[in-house]
Order: C-alpha cells, then sequence, then structure tokens
C-alpha cells in the first residue's frame, strides 16, 4: 500500500495536477490478480516471525496427516503382502474348542481331525492341494549346537500350499512320504542357530530330532515375522516320518486346503463343513446357517408348556410341550393338538423345527481363511488411520484460528490504509480478495512446507519400522486442498469486515 500511497504523491509533486491523480484512482479502482498477489507477499515478508508462527499449526496438521495416511499405506501393503504369501486362495481348518466345567477353552483345544479327514477333503470339487499338519516342538542337534524350535509333518504339497520358496536344496518328495523317510527341510533361523559356520553347507548333515536322525535335504528362503511368529523358526519333515517317528496320535493339529480360485471359495468352504460332519457323525445341518425361524421355534420349545404349546400351534398339527408338563390345546383352524414330555417333543411342524434345531450339533472344527485376516487387519488399520486423522484435523482447525486471529489483527493494524485505498477508488472486492489470498497464501505454504515435512517424516517411520515406502499423490494433493480450503474458511470473514469498512472513519483511525 506504501507504493500506491507513493504513486499518487508523485504526479503532485511534478505539478501533473488533479488529472493525473484522478487516472491513478481510476488505475487503482481495477486492481488486478497479480497486483493483489503481490501486495500480500509484500505484507507477510514485512512480519515475517508472526507469519511463519501462524503456518506453524497448519504445518503440524499436514505433516501429521501425510506421515500417518504414509505408514497406514506401507502397514497395509505389508500386512497383505504377508498374508497373500500365505495364499489367499487357502483355508486353515482347526479342532473345535473343548469345554470344562461350563468354561470353554481355546480353539484347537479338542481333537477331533485326522488325516483321513485330510484325504477326503482331497475329493472335493475345486481343491487342488490338502494337507494335514501335524506340529511338534523339539530339541534339535547337530554337533555342540543345539536349538528349540516347531517341526511341522507336512505332505509334499505343502510347499505349493504356503508358497515356499528353496534356497538350495530341494522339497521332500511324495516317495518320501510313502516310505516315511527322515528327511527335513529347514528354515533360515534355524539354520543360522545349528550351522553358525558358514563354512558348513547343511545340505547332507545329520541332525538329531529328539531322539531321531534325520538328513537335511532342502533349506528355506527366508519369510520373516508374522505377527507374533518367526515364520523361519521351523523344520519341516514327512508327514508319515513325523507319525512314526515322533508322535503316535491319531489327530492332527490343523488342515489346509489349497483350492482353485478365490471366486470358489464359499463354495468349498460349504463342502468341507458338509463333508466333515459327515465324516464326524454330527447329524443335521450346520446350526449356523439356521434361520431366524429356527430360532424363534427353539425359543418357543423352551418356552412352551405342554397344551399352550398345543393351542398356538394346533392349526399345523399335534401340538408341541415344553422343558415339563402335558396338556390339548384346540388350533385356530378347529384340530386338536397334543403335547407332552420333559425337554420338548412335539407333534407339529413348528415342534419338529424346534426339535431338529436342537438335535444339531455345532461343528467340532473350525474353518479360516486368509481373506478373513487381512479384512479383519485392514479394518483395524481403517480405524486407526481416521483416529489419528482425526487427532490432525484438530491440529488443522487449531491453525485456521490461529489465520483468524492474525489476520483479524493485520485488518485493525491496517485500517489508516484500508480508508486510504477505499478513499483512492479501489472497490470493497479488491479488498476482500487481498486479505483472503493473504489467508490463503499463508495456509498454502503451510500446506507446502507439511506435506514436505510429511512425506519425510513417513518415510523415515516406514525405514525405521522396516515396511515398505508406498509414495501417492492423492494424499498431497488432498492435503494441500484441505489447507487452502482452510485459510478460505478462516479468512474469508477477516477478509469481509475488512471491505466492509466506512473510508471515513477507516481515515480517522491512528
Amino acid at each position: 500500500m506504501a507504493n500506491v500511497i507513493t504513486d499518487v504523491q508523485k504526479p503532485q509533486e511534478r505539478g501533473q495536477g488533479f488529472l493525473v491523480e484522478r487516472n491513478v484512482s481510476a488505475h487503482v479502482g481495477t486492481v488486478s490478480n497479480g497486483a493483489i498477489f503481490e501486495s500480500s507477499f509484500e505484507a507477510l515478508r514485512t512480519n515475517r516471525v508472526r507469519s511463519f508462527l501462524t503456518m506453524l499449526g497448519v504445518i503440524i496438521g499436514v505433516s501429521a496427516v501425510i506421515a500417518v495416511v504414509t505408514l497406514t499405506q506401507g502397514v497395509n501393503q505389508n500386512v497383505s503382502s504377508r498374508f497373500a504369501s500365505l495364499g489367499t486362495n487357502v483355508l486353515t481348518i482347526s479342532p473345535g474348542t473343548t469345554s470344562t466345567s461350563g468354561a470353554r477353552n481355546a480353539t484347537g483345544s479338542s481333537q477331533t481331525l485326522t488325516q483321513a479327514d485330510a484325504d477326503a477333503l482331497a475329493q472335493i470339487p475345486h481343491v487342488v492341494y490338502t494337507s494335514p499338519i501335524v506340529n511338534v516342538n523339539e530339541q534339535v542337534i547337530y554337533g555342540d549346537q543345539n536349538w528349540n524350535t516347531s517341526v511341522r509333518g507336512v505332505y509334499p504339497d505343502y510347499q505349493y500350499i504356503q508358497n515356499w520358496q528353496l534356497a538350495e536344496g530341494s522339497w521332500f518328495s511324495d516317495q518320501n512320504e510313502q516310505m516315511a523317510s527322515p528327511v527335513a527341510v529347514l528354515g533360515q533361523t534355524v539354520v543360522q542357530n545349528l550351522f553358525p559356520n558358514a563354512t558348513t553347507d547343511p545340505l547332507g548333515q545329520t541332525i538329531r530330532i529328539g531322539r531321531q536322525l534325520f538328513n537335511v535335504v532342502g533349506v528355506l528362503q527366508a519369510k520373516g515375522t508374522q505377527g507374533a511368529t518367526n515364520a523361519d523358526d521351523v523344520i519341516f519333515i514327512p508327514f508319515s516320518a513325523a507319525d512314526i517317528r515322533l508322535t503316535s496320535s491319531i489327530y492332527v493339529n490343523q488342515i489346509q486346503v489349497q483350492f482353485d480360485d478365490v471366486s470358489n471359495m464359499n463354495q468349498v468352504q460349504q463342502n468341507i463343513v458338509t463333508l466333515l460332519r459327515e465324516r464326524h457323525r454330527l447329524p443335521g445341518p450346520d446350526p449356523s446357517t439356521i434361520q431366524q425361524s429356527g430360532t424363534n421355534a427353539q425359543r418357543f420349545t423352551f418356552l412352551g408348556g405342554g397344551g399352550g404349546a398345543g393351542a398356538r400351534q394346533g392349526g399345523f398339527g399335534g401340538g408341541g410341550s415344553g422343558r415339563a408338563g402335558a396338556g390339548a390345546g384346540q388350533g385356530r383352524s378347529g384340530s386338536t393338538g397334543a403335547g407332552s414330555g420333559t425337554r420338548g417333543q412335539g407333534g407339529g411342524v413348528a415342534g419338529r423345527r424346534a426339535l431338529s434345531v436342537l438335535a444339531d450339533p455345532p461343528n467340532d472344527f473350525q474353518i479360516l481363511n486368509v481373506n478373513q485376516l487381512v479384512q479383519a487387519a485392514q479394518q483395524n488399520s481403517a480405524v486407526l488411520t481416521i483416529l489419528l486423522i482425526g487427532i490432525a484435523a484438530i491440529s488443522l482447525a487449531v491453525g485456521g484460528i490461529g489465520i483468524m486471529n492474525i489476520m483479524l489483527v493485520s485488518v485493525t493494524e491496517r485500517t489508516r490504509e484500508i480508508g486510504i485505498r477505499l478513499a483512492l477508488g479501489a472497490r470493497r472486492r479488491d479488498i476482500r480478495n487481498q486479505f483472503l489470498f493473504e489467508a490463503v497464501l499463508l495456509s498454502g505454504l503451510g500446506g507446502v512446507v507439511g506435506i514436505l515435512l510429511g512425506l519425510g517424516g513417513g518415510l523415515g517411520l516406514t525405514v525405521g519400522l522396516g515396511l515398505p515406502f508406498v509414495g501417492s499423490p492423492i494424499p498431497a494433493i488432498v492435503a494441500f486442498v484441505v489447507s487452502a480450503a482452510v485459510g478460505i474458511a478462516f479468512g474469508l470473514y477477516p477478509a469481509v469486515r475488512a471491505a466492509r469498512l466506512d473510508p471515513i472513519v477507516a481515515l480517522r483511525s491512528e
């Protein structure tokens, strides 16, 4: 604004008189966007420290958003890649739970799955590979080195189910499985602890697992940690060898099934449930598939009382009794229903349906697919992301309030300047645009600095935590747009207030 006043005074000093002053006033009345930008930038440059402190809230908010989004994307990709290595078209079947004195134990505490179950599942359509898994923890010894690890007996197809890659050697063959050969494939953690000397090649060496000797035929590539477990701290041996040499149980810990396509997952899972219920002699369908009608019938069986039940359901046939008692009732259609018993005997349609629900035992196994784990992990990550972005948004709001506060102070300090410009012919919208542009410039510069700091912080976090860095322009663009919107939202009121000043009152102010 000082430049404008100087331009007005110079023509008067040169003696060009009122005409030139009038022309300058007309020129000021049509202020260009370039002039507004220059004036706004000059005003911010004049108060550097105050402008930086005002931008600081926006910088912190934007950098926090970018860092959080970058970290979340790295976590999601890391989780997805690790679960993908397990196979998205793999179903894991575990034994069910046991109950002791009314308390339910953990999944897998019961003993229900067998090798024959795994062989039977291989006949289901769309199933490509199956493998039973028996797991034991054993002390493994080579020379003067020993290590306690997990030893798993599996079929040769397990390599394809879990997508294990070999660093050297080979996986055991179908012939090894048929002959129960004492051969072993070692994970990288086991190799590092049993063969600390890099000059010793594990292939062909004989190790002792428990009290049994096994020959090393392969070494696996590293997979790293999967959650709280180390996937490389494992030894794989033929299932038959584990059954004969390490454990004598007829039951297995798990069965893993790989099917041909993800689109067939629901069909394969339902076929597995049906087959296993038949093999385990569990009558009726899976109780979890019973609809609300079955639930209502079950509730009716427990709460119904002899003749009352017959009276309500007489229209369908014979009545059904509750837990105890007997009675008869007249149905709505006129037929008579009767019921008796101690826990529920029914002659009617509803009574039979309720009894079938009560008679169908639950599954003694559980099926888990990797997609469920991926979805659960992504949902948890999304909730955490929303929470952190909400906290960052509070910082942005605080930064916006700081911008509004400083702009109101700036309007108060420059009241006389505003009055002079209005007196020289500047339009009110020019005054509004100048102060609004200053607010947007503050928030925009803060957004750019915040984006750079956020990307740097996100890169440092992902590298420090061993996560992949996912560079995406969308979070940066969104953050910049949001920061500019904050400048507009919180700078509009001071700008409108400046534009509405009375020129005469403004010129009187000191």
